[in-house]
Parts: structure tokens; sequence; C-alpha cells
């Protein structure tokens, strides 16, 4: 059987880490991404693993040059992950335009340059595989951690629009909608400043986060939800989630047979917090759906041949 070649950013830590370790198990190939990769996973280079030194927010030329350069490694690949991502708390008023320009440009930014980078790539191999890891903040929205949830939501969006745009060309995407798991995630990136880094449902640790005056009672009765034991928040195993990421991509274990689906939810607190969520939204549509229909100026009729391109993905093929 045939190797697969991942490339994975993000891999210094966390569920990175955990899948470049899962994917060397499976004997598999890896190119594992990152800043200071080198330095920090030199112990793993072989045969079938390679590092590249990598910022996903560097700007879109620096990844071009270094996606094409990753490529050169193995001479294609086929799975492209998308893991490197951000966090912390902050009230939506406080954030000034470095942290908020910082978190989308590692979130969003960076998922989207690695995207373009790639797809000329797989496009001419005809075939390929691109992978997100999102959250369950996609789903909804949690105070204090508005910027964070705005960069998932919008990925996972992105996720879909990519793959109804692609999918023709043999090109899939996936993205992964995870809940609680001990990881890194809302640490400061190397060489910037440690303040408002908190806990979100991805993480660890609960440092204390600024914030101002008039939002600290809130803030405050908020944090206390994950004091003085926050392991209800973090019920993940990033090694079952690497796994798991792993088996959907190549359609095995628990997913083989099933249709692709572009949104895969992991973890049992986002699949509840997902289901709550979409339950009420239901509701809420029944509820003011005359207020909603009052707007046409015509009789709005769904065309079939329409369907297609605002369909979910997954639950028919």
């Amino acid at each position: 059987m045939p190797q697969t070649v991942f490339l994975v950013t993000g891999t210094t830590s966390g569920i990175g880490a955990a899948l470049v370790n899962h994917i060397i198990s499976r004997g598999d190939k890896v190119i594992a991404s990152g800043r200071s990769v080198e330095k920090k996973l030199g112990h793993l280079k072989s045969g079938n693993v390679a590092l590249l030194e990598l910022d996903v927010a560097a700007g879109k030329s620096v990844v071009e040059a270094q996606v094409k350069k990753a490529w050169e490694i193995f001479g294609h690949i086929d799975v492209l992950i998308n893991n490197a991502g951000m966090s912390a708390m902050k009230t939506i008023e406080d954030a000034d335009d470095d942290y908020i320009n910082t978190m989308f440009q590692v979130n969003v930014f960076g998922q989207l340059h690695m995207s373009q980078a790639i797809l000329p790539f797989f496009r001419a191999q005809g075939h390929g595989i691109i992978s997100f890891t999102s959250s369950g903040c996609a789903w909804g929205a949690l105070p204090y951690l508005g910027h964070y949830c705005m960069t998932k939501a919008a990925l996972s969006s992105f996720a879909e629009s990519l793959h109804k745009e692609v999918s023709h060309m043999g090109i899939k995407c996936v993205a992964f909608d995870i809940g609680g798991f001990p990881t890194r995630l809302a640490q400061p990136r190397e060489g910037e400043d440690a303040a408002g880094a908190a806990v979100n449902p991805d993480d660890v640790a609960i440092p204390e986060a600024p914030v101002s005056e008039p939002y600290a009672e809130t803030f405050g009765q908020y944090l206390n939800l994950f004091m003085p034991d926050h392991s209800w928040v973090i019920p993940g195993d990033p090694n079952k989630a690497a796994s798991a990421m792993v088996q959907v991509i190549q359609r095995e274990g628990p997913a083989a047979g099933r249709p692709w689906a572009v949104r895969v939810v992991l973890g049992s607190d986002s699949l509840i917090y997902a289901t709550k969520r979409r339950t009420e939204e239901i509701q809420l549509l029944q509820k003011w759906k005359d207020v909603s229909a009052s707007t046409d100026a015509r009789k709005f009729v769904l065309k079939p041949e329409y369907e297609k391109y605002i369909a979910v993905a997954g639950v028919e093929e």
C-alpha cells in the first residue's frame, strides 16, 4: 500500500504533535512544520519525517515559497492539515488592532494562504485533501473569546465553500470542529506579550486575563466556571483526536463507508454544544419565520438545481 504524504502545520505541541506521532506510527510520511521546528522536533527526522520552518502568519509570498519547498521534499503531498492556531481571552471592546490582526493572521489568513499555495499542486496531480483544525466555538460563540470564535466560524465556513469549489477536481476539504483538548493553544506566540492569554475550550492552563472595569464582574463569574477544577472543559485526548482526524481523512475505521463530510465534530462536549445550539436555532427560526418572510418582494421558491450549493456535505451524496 503506497505511503500517504502529509503536510501538517503547528506541529510543535498539542494536536499537531499528536498528528505527527500518529502519522509516523502508521508508516506514512509527514512534513512537520512550525516555528522553531528544527529545535523542537529535530529528534524525529528520518526517511519518513521531514521538518519545515514555517510561520503561517508570515504572509502569502513566504507561505507559497515554503509550500513549494515542502512539495519538493517527497515529490508530492496528498494531505494538507491546517492545524496551526492561537487563542486568548479578551473582551471585544478591550482588544486592540495588534491583538485582533495577529489572531486573524494565524487562524484565518494563514490557513487561507496555505490552501491557496497548495491548490495548484493538488489540481495538477488530480487529487488532494485540505483539512482544518477548527473549534466547537464555530457552532456557538462564547463570551470573552469573541475574536477566537469569529476566526473559527470563518475557518469552518471557508472549508465548506472551498470544498464546493474544488471537489469536482478530486480535491476534498474537511473542518474538524473540536471540543476541549489539552493543548498550548492559548500560550503566547514566541516573542510576543503574554498579556491577555487565557483559557478557551482547547487549553490546559487558565492564566488570569486582564479586562477593563466594566467587564470585571461578569468576566470573574465566567472564569469561576473553570475554577478550581477545569477538567470538565478539557475531556479530550489529543492522541485520540489525531487518530480520528486521520481516519476521517483516509476513510478508515469508523469513517469507512460514510459519505464525505466537510464538518466533523470531535469531542462529546462539542457534540453536546453543537446539538443544543442547532436545536435552539431551529426553534428560533420557526418563531420568527413570519418576520423573515415579510421582506420578500415576490414569492420565493428554492430551485432544486440550486440546492446543491447550499447543502451540507455529508448529509446526502
